[in-house]
Formats: C-alpha cells, structure tokens, sequence
C-alpha cells in the first residue's frame, strides 16, 4: 500500500508481506529454481497474504489491515507503527468513512498510550499532540483532497 493522503517524494510501501516458511522464517526463491518453484511460491504468498493478491481489497479491508498491523507490532515489542496508523486513520477520512476514522482515533488513542517513549520518532512531542493533529487533519476533507490530487499529478498516477 502506499498511502496518497501525506506529501511524499516517491512511492513508498507499507503493508508488505514476505513469503515465510512453516517455522516464521523468511522464504526465499533462487534464481537457479526460480522457474521450478515461482508458482508454488505465489501460492502460498496468497495464502499467507491477508488481503487479496487476485482482487482489490476493499477500503474496510484495507483499514482493518493497517488496524492489525498497528496492533501487532505493539504487542510484538516493535517499534511503534505511527505512520501506518495515521495512513489508517487518513485513508478512512480522506474516503469520507467518519466511523472508520472514529475506530482509528480509538486504536490510536490505547497504542498511543502504551508506546514507549524511547521507541518514538525524534519529533514526537507528546501522544496529545500527535492525537489532536490527526484530528485537525482528518477532519479537514479539502486538505486531504488537495493532498490526494497534488500527489496523483506528483507521482503520474492519474490513469490509474
């Protein structure tokens, strides 16, 4: 995923997902074999994958992606996902979903609590702070969708 609701120099992708093997490790597929063992790998990618590879997830789907991402690295002790929770939370408004973006601000508002303060980006200032400029930004449509266009025109994505 990469997110349009944030100027940004290039495209850039969040969400991703490596294939693994059965025991967590990353699974790899040599050149050498590549031709022998690429459909077998594309399956399980699929299969590991929680959204659709073969179709376009949906905006919920999307959202709620980004929700469990968020959540899991919490619980796994990894740095905090605060831009992929702000992506999450500007998505849903930029789309005009106000209960998505009420569901993030909540998700928000527990993670944001309980992250630790050396594992934040150098220019947090406080949980409070961060809260309520997520707000202003999610509650202004015309920014977002000024924000969205620049950054479709930016990027040449406009066809598609």
């Amino acid at each position: 995923m990469h997110a349009l609701t944030r100027e940004f120099p290039v495209i850039s992708l969040t969400l991703g997902h490596r294939l693994e093997r059965p025991s967590g490790q990353p699974e790899t597929v040599l050149f050498s074999r590549h031709e022998d063992e690429f459909q077998d790998a594309v399956s399980a990618l699929n299969e590991q994958c929680r959204l659709s590879l073969s179709e376009p997830p949906s905006l919920d789907e999307i959202v709620r992606e980004y929700h469990s991402v968020c959540s899991t690295r919490q619980e796994k002790g990894l740095p905090p996902a605060v831009l992929e929770m702000e992506d999450s939370i500007l998505i849903a408004a930029a789309a005009g979903r106000g209960g998505l973006v009420e569901a993030g601000i909540a998700l928000a508002e527990d993670l944001a609590a309980r992250w630790p303060k050396a594992r934040l980006p150098l220019d947090w200032v406080s949980a409070d702070a961060w809260l309520e400029g997520l707000a202003d930004k999610a509650g202004d449509p015309e920014a977002l969708e000024a924000i969205v266009s620049g950054q479709v025109r930016k990027h040449k994505l406009d066809k598609l």
